[in-house]
């Protein structure tokens, strides 16, 4: 029996990352929340502001977050001074 702490899992015979599992696993789970909310909304079924509201939160996980940083870092003595 495998350690239940692994850092890996088996899965369809083959070891995958525990991390990369889990993450995949999330995605799926959003992305049927957004494909829902969205039936929904079209449909007109239940409360619209509980479909915006969950489609939002949904689009808002799965987008990455805005970065100002375009890769390049400029040493100390160049920065601008505030």
């Amino acid at each position: 029996m495998e350690n239940r702490n692994s850092q890996e899992w088996l899965v369809f015979g083959s070891k995958l990352p525990k991390a990369e599992i889990v993450y995949f696993c999330q995605i799926v789970i959003v992305y049927i929340i957004i494909l829902t909310a969205i039936v929904n909304l079209s449909l007109n079924n239940g409360n619209s502001e509980l479909w915006i509201s969950l489609l939002c939160s949904a689009i808002g996980y799965a987008l990455p977050s805005p970065s100002l940083n375009n890769g390049r870092t400029l040493p100390i003595s160049e920065q601008p001074k505030l």
